[in-house]
Formats: structure tokens, C-alpha cells, sequence
């Protein structure tokens, strides 16, 4: 009850401060933010393709040792977000700050899903909800993300790559479960 509160006060903040907005029209938004997940989704992987492959490498003309780890994870973090603003579209809301689309999300599809019209809830329980867990790989990410972005020697792996891609496939699909 308490992290509902909070949260709720958190979204006033970001409604007066014109970080999160609210407006029918940006229900109109949801499938073009869908249609660039998957594509965000789709370059993720692609550099992960060409990270991990020596021949693609090589018809690429790209040195054998040159991998793009940072770049998959910051792709499929984006995929996640633009998923996130889907979401936060569907009920009219368009976000200009990270923290905010956390906060809503959470707020309106993890624990006040009553708050959702009758045939939104059915979608959501068909869907299984959005779980705390799939919000915690979207922040999970987006840590990820921070480092390999900002960091000038991030330590990036092949592993976090692959995990940063699989957590963005899990939560894309499930946006994809709930709006459909």
C-alpha cells in the first residue's frame, strides 16, 4: 500500500513537471513504439550476430578481435523502453524521462491494475500481468546500459550482451502479450 503511495506521488511530480504527460492523443502512439522495439530488437541482435561471428567478420571487412557487446545492450535496452512507452501509450501517457516511464509502469500495470478499463484488465490477466521481476530486468538493463554507454573501459561481455538480449525479448513479448 505504502509503494502504491508512493508511486502515485511520484507520477503527480512527474505529471507537474511536465516529464510524464497525459493526453488521449498519445494512445495513437502504442503501435509505432511497438514496431521500434522490434526493430531496436532486431539491430541488438544483429550486432551480436556480427560480434560473435569471425566469417561476418571478415566478409564485413571488421577486425577479427572488434565486438559491439555495449552497443547489443544499449539497443536492447532501447527496444525495452520504446516497449515501456507502448505500454505507458495505451493509457495515454507519453514519457520524456526514464525514472518517470518506470514509476507509471509499475504503478499502472504492476500494482494498480484496477485502475485499467474492464477490457484492459482482461488482457493484462490474460498476459500474466507485468511481474515486479520484468521491471526489475528493465532497470537491470538500463544499469547495464549506463555502463556501457558512459563508461570509458566498461568491462562488457559476450554473457551480459546475451542476457541484456534475452530479458529484452522477455519483456517486449510481454508488452506485446498485454496490448494484443
Amino acid at each position: 500500500m505504502k509503494k502504491a503511495y508512493f508511486l502515485k506521488r511520484k507520477i503527480e511530480i512527474y505529471l507537474n513537471r511536465k516529464q510524464l504527460l497525459k493526453d488521449k492523443e498519445y494512445a495513437k502512439l502504442e503501435g509505432q513504439y511497438l514496431k521500434k522495439a522490434r526493430k531496436n530488437f532486431t539491430v541488438a541482435n544483429m550486432l551480436m550476430n556480427i560480434s560473435d561471428d569471425d566469417e561476418l567478420k571478415k566478409a564485413l571487412k571488421i577486425a577479427a578481435d572488434f565486438d559491439m557487446y555495449d552497443w547489443v545492450i544499449i539497443a536492447a535496452y532501447y527496444a525495452m523502453y520504446s516497449s515501456a512507452l507502448a505500454a505507458l501509450s495505451r493509457l495515454s501517457f507519453k514519457s520524456k524521462s526514464h525514472a518517470a516511464t518506470l514509476a507509471a509502469l509499475e504503478y499502472y500495470y504492476v500494482n494498480q491494475k484496477k485502475s485499467l478499463k474492464t477490457k484492459h484488465l482482461e488482457k493484462l490477466s490474460k498476459a500474466h500481468n507485468l511481474s515486479e521481476d520484468l521491471i526489475n530486468k528493465l532497470i537491470q538493463t538500463k544499469t547495464r546500459r549506463e555502463t556501457a554507454q558512459y563508461d570509458a573501459t566498461p568491462s562488457i561481455s559476450s554473457e551480459n550482451a546475451k542476457s541484456s538480449l534475452k530479458d529484452a525479448d522477455e519483456f517486449i513479448t510481454k508488452i506485446e502479450e498485454i496490448l494484443s
